[in-house]
């Protein structure tokens, strides 16, 4: 098992044309020429694994196949954290007995999971990789140029990914706020995944429901995954009622952040719903907005 710990951003294809120049200032330990990533995505019809919060997925690389199962794990801001199992196979359909045995649930019927196993959509793209070494860290840059396909329905894929290999946490963030000031970026919400799914299903991203009267135990996290799920389903709907939600998400968070001595960063989510109030969605193309989650997330893993 590894344990994925990435940040994802959405970069268009001429600006992603610019990351090799901005690389260069750091020491490359490895460069990737463009290649072809080739994935299917499996479930059953009662879609199982969606159901446990797993992604089942087979990739063709360079000739050889991976199938690859990822766990439940944790999101905030643009930082992906979950355990992942990564195996060979030998075709487009993944061996769920090539998984160790306990990576299932309790009573899990292996071999009846394997016959209903349907493949659902696939992430197809050419990915360019470097691998940046930084005085106490290496981290891998990815871009991905390509599309998510469920039958006819498409979806454009083009996107960067920095993946910490070693080291240092807080140096992925550093990478990133470089990165984020040098380009248009925007944080990415859904993994390829989950756009996947909402493909097949030909639906958007469900509005979160009225936050509980009860104290959560993460509150930071759960206002700054409300303050994204609202911002992503505004961006699918482009409905104006939204906006007013997200400006008090903004609030929420701002409120929580003052809470946890967080004065500086608490100031900056003030002036973002301020900036939403005046000038609308314009805030979500804001490089402080996205500086603003960066950091929030950030400080949520310290608490990982």
């Amino acid at each position: 098992m590894s344990l994925e710990l990435e940040l994802k951003y959405l970069i268009s294809a001429a600006d992603a044309a610019l990351l090799p120049d901005l690389l260069q200032l750091y020491p490359i330990l490895r460069t990737t020429e463009p290649q072809s990533l080739l994935n299917a995505y499996f479930d059953t019809a009662e879609h199982w694994f969606r159901q446990h919060d797993m992604g089942l997925r087979s990739r063709l690389k360079l000739g050889r196949f991976e199938q690859t199962l990822k766990l439940a794990g944790q999101q905030h801001g643009a930082l992906q954290i979950r355990p992942e199992y990564n195996v060979p196979c030998h075709g487009v359909i993944p061996q769920l007995d090539q998984f160790p045995a306990e990576v299932w649930p309790v009573d899990t019927d292996i071999s009846a999971l394997q016959t209903q196993l349907v493949e659902l959509f696939r992430t197809d793209f050419q990915r360019s990789s470097w691998v940046v070494q930084l005085p106490d860290a290496e981290i891998e840059v990815v871009y991905d140029n390509g599309e998510v396909r469920a039958g006819e329905r498409r979806q454009a894929i083009s996107e960067m990914e920095l993946e910490l290999l070693s080291g240092r946490p807080q140096a992925l963030f550093e990478l990133a706020e470089f990165l984020l000031k040098a380009l248009p970026l925007r944080t990415g919400w859904l993994s390829k995944a989950a756009r996947g799914y909402q493909l097949f299903h030909n639906k958007t991203t469900a509005r979160p429901k009225p936050l509980a009267a009860q104290q959560a135990a993460q509150p930071l996290l759960v206002y700054l995954q409300r303050l994204q799920q609202l911002e992503n389903c505004y961006l699918q709907e482009l409905a104006p009622d939204l906006l007013s939600e997200v400006e008090d998400a903004l609030q929420q968070l701002a409120h929580q952040l003052t809470d946890e001595g967080q004065q500086l960063l608490s100031s900056q989510a003030r002036t973002a719903a301020r900036e939403l109030a005046e000038s609308g969605a314009l805030v979500f193309n804001s490089q402080a907005y996205h500086l603003l989650l960066l950091k929030v997330s950030a400080l949520l893993l310290q608490d990982v």
